[in-house]
């Protein structure tokens, strides 16, 4: 028997900020783990030429969770949060 919730896809996910530093988003990932904020890792190669070699980490959040995610950043000191590019943008693929 299938049910009605197989049918249903669910697509709120929000590329909530872009870090370029390991040791930052480590530090990200510990806080909201604290936090209990649920969050997927994308990450985006460096460009050909460019002299990145750890390329960019956008942490994806959950629409409804995004307030939460906001706040349990606070607890970042301020040279941190200066790493941090916020982006705000629903994601624009789908994973299934």
């Amino acid at each position: 028997m299938e049910t009605a919730y197989q049918k249903v896809k669910v697509h709120n996910e929000l590329e909530w900020c872009q870090v370029t530093d390991l040791a930052t988003k480590e530090k990200i990932e510990k806080v909201l783990l604290k936090h209990r904020v649920s969050y997927f890792v994308k990450w985006e190669k460096p460009k050909l030429f460019s002299s990145d070699k750890f390329g960019t980490c956008v942490f994806c959040v959950n629409q409804l969770q995004k307030e939460a995610a906001d706040e349990a950043i606070q607890d970042l000191a301020e040279e941190i949060k200066g790493k941090i590019r916020f982006i705000n943008r629903k994601v624009d693929r789908t994973f299934y």
